[in-house]
């Protein structure tokens, strides 16, 4: 294992997965569970590259690290769900990207 791919890996999948949790969010208030399925499952193969070039395996030494990268896939979701419910609060009128409230939400001063 590559423990500089594996820190690495890590990182990229928590914040790619936050737009995608963000746009899972909106399809769930939008009721759409294509757009649910989609939000939730077309990062999963950038996940498994990231884990690939990190070099984890299927074996006993490589399953927990494994898991270690699925609690960060959902935690990415997560927090890009917890973004949108906040935009939303904020009455900021979120769509499914989440870059177009991202900098009204720091303007106000708040931490995000």
């Amino acid at each position: 294992m590559n423990l500089g791919w594996f820190i690495i890996g890590l990182i990229g999948t928590f914040l790619v997965n936050i737009p995608f949790g963000f746009w899972r969010a909106h399809a769930r208030e939008m009721n759409s569970k294509l757009e649910w399925a989609l939000a939730v499952h077309l990062p999963v193969p950038l996940v498994v590259l990231m884990r690939y070039l990190a070099g984890l395996s299927w074996n006993s030494k490589g399953v927990p690290l494994i898991l270690v990268f699925v609690l960060t896939y959902f935690l990415g979701q997560r927090t890009g769900g917890k973004l949108y419910i906040m935009a939303h609060e904020r009455k900021l009128s979120p769509g499914r990207n989440l870059f177009t409230v991202i900098g009204p939400l720091i303007r106000e001063g708040e931490p995000i």
